[in-house]
């Protein structure tokens, strides 16, 4: 394991691979050497989010990297199965790639305008019924239409805007949000 995790650490920083064939391998590897009695499975899964979120991939957070793979259980035992076989990781790297490709489809999907509902909480919800319905509002005027305190009001908008489902108009006391 000290092996795997020191060459990990230098691939990952010396960006000789492609990160996703470095964590790929890596976890393959892991699974390989099956440091526990139980629950490597598990915790394989939960290390691949922790690589690809410090490899930047932050849609991980969007979708379940785990549930794709309990979606497609039997691909991801014969991948497996092939490369502990010694067959090469070739198959075990298109199914993990696959899965990847999956997720980051799915994440951009979620965060598109028409599924931005699920990712807002009820008072954002709120804030951006109110944007639409009144075409163009300043944060003042959505805390009085929506009586939503104005903090949340203005988290709501910094999520929005981060979001990229409205654009902000002005600037100071004259700032107006509207949909994009």
């Amino acid at each position: 394991m000290q092996e795997l995790l020191e060459w990990t650490n230098s691939s990952l920083q010396d960006n000789e691979h492609h990160p996703l064939f470095v964590i790929g391998s890596f976890i393959v590897e892991f699974l390989h050497i099956h440091p526990l009695t139980d629950g490597n499975g598990r915790l394989s899964r939960i290390l691949t989010n922790l690589l690809l979120l410090q490899a930047g991939y932050a849609y991980v957070t969007y979708v379940s990297h785990e549930k794709l793979i309990e979606y497609n259980k039997t691909e991801y035992y014969l991948a497996l199965r092939h490369s502990q076989k010694g067959e090469g990781i070739e198959d075990w790297l298109s199914f993990f790639l696959d899965i990847i490709l999956k997720q980051s489809q799915m994440a951009v999907k979620l965060l598109t305008q028409e599924h931005i509902e699920l990712l807002l909480s009820p008072k954002q919800l709120t804030v951006l019924q109110s944007i639409k319905e009144n075409g163009e509002l300043a944060a003042g005027d959505i805390a009085y239409k929506t009586r939503v305190a104005r903090p949340t009001v203005n988290q709501a908008l910094r999520k929005l805007l981060n979001l990229k489902a409205i654009t902000r108009i002005g600037k100071g006391s004259a700032t107006r949000y509207r949909i994009i």
